[in-house]
């Protein structure tokens, strides 16, 4: 596809994400329609999953659920490409996608690539610890460029003394093997391997969230990005668990980025009720290493330069660029 062919197959698939977007929603830094035309999943391609999580979004009978074809799965992946145009975002999830027949999820990641997706691999994180190579394999065979491992404490099922960690601090000694690993996979293939984080929050580690921050951005070379999720009452969930609110989440998000005014960075990517984010830089000052927004939402000069690069670059992607084709973009 030539790049001009693409850039018009990208604006016509955010227009039609804008398009949804209602009225009261089109604020300067609501993304939906502007950069992103959305986010597509998989449903059914590993629905068993070997953890027994607390805060499980599984039912009953997904252990016992078969995994979807590869020809059902692939089909997906088309309707999901048409859905979102080129380099549109798909996350590779159902129960426990590593668990999967390697040759399979090799293909499945590959042709997600083919035709133009970006495919990024949900995951508990410890098939990779069990099956050493396995995360360079999806990266050298399948091309696998973005990952995505869940830790916290609502997670029942690794095999050694972080199964029953009780506090968000006790898992930083298995953040820090998950960022090595992922280290140690860029070294060694020397491929690019983006790699995200995300936590499901409880009243009991709400209080763990700012010292999750904290280590965040204190390995920021290994992690780019960090999602807290609020408890959802939903699939195999123990009932006893308390959920948070949105705002009590995010005055703890604040404490551990060292900034109280933090959502005046805030984006929205649809109804932001669901989907709130803050990009912005890890910038070590002195002994410690500070959160700083790449814009604010009260500041008028900023608003108005995001929204001039939205309205010149909104849409464009190098991530499935070679370097050639990327200098060409």
């Amino acid at each position: 596809m030539t790049l001009a062919k693409e850039a018009a197959e990208v604006r016509s698939a955010l227009a039609a994400a804008w398009a949804r977007v209602p009225q009261w929603a089109r604020g300067p830094t609501q993304f939906m329609g502007r950069q992103y035309a959305g986010c597509g999943a998989t449903i059914g391609l590993m629905p068993k999953c070997d953890f027994a999580c607390t805060g499980c979004y599984l039912n009953a009978d997904a252990n016992h659920a078969q995994p979807a074809p590869l020809s059902e799965i692939k089909e997906q992946l088309h309707q999901i490409r048409a859905w979102l145009g080129p380099c549109g975002n798909v996350q590779l999830t159902d129960g426990e996608v590593s668990l999967r027949k390697e040759s399979e999820l090799i293909e499945i990641i590959a042709y997600a690539r083919t035709i133009g997706l970006v495919p990024m691999l949900m995951s508990h994180g410890e098939t990779f610890r069990r099956c050493p190579g396995l995360l360079e394999r999806l990266m050298q065979q399948g091309g696998l460029s973005e990952v995505s491992i869940h830790i916290d404490t609502t997670q029942r099922g690794r095999r050694d003394g972080y199964r029953t960690a009780q506090t968000e601090g006790e898992l930083d000694g298995l953040r820090a093997e998950f960022a090595q690993l992922i280290r140690t996979a860029r070294a060694r293939t020397g491929l690019r391997l983006e790699a995200a984080s995300t936590a499901t929050v409880t009243q009991h580690n709400l209080e763990g969230v700012p010292g999750i921050v904290r280590w965040f951005l204190a390995n920021a070379d290994a992690f780019k990005m960090v999602s807290f999720q609020p408890l959802a009452d939903v699939g195999r969930t123990d009932r006893s668990l308390k959920g948070v609110t949105v705002d009590e989440l995010w005055l703890r998000i604040a404490a551990g980025a060292g900034d109280p005014m933090i959502q005046r960075g805030e984006g929205w990517l649809g109804h932001p009720a669901c989907s709130r984010f803050v990009q912005g830089l890890a910038v070590r000052r002195r002994n410690a290493v500070a959160f700083v927004p790449l814009y604010r939402r009260d500041r008028a000069d900023e608003m108005r330069t995001l929204n001039e690069l939205l309205d010149r670059v909104g849409g464009v992607s190098f991530r499935l660029d070679d370097r050639g084709r990327a200098w060409r973009r």
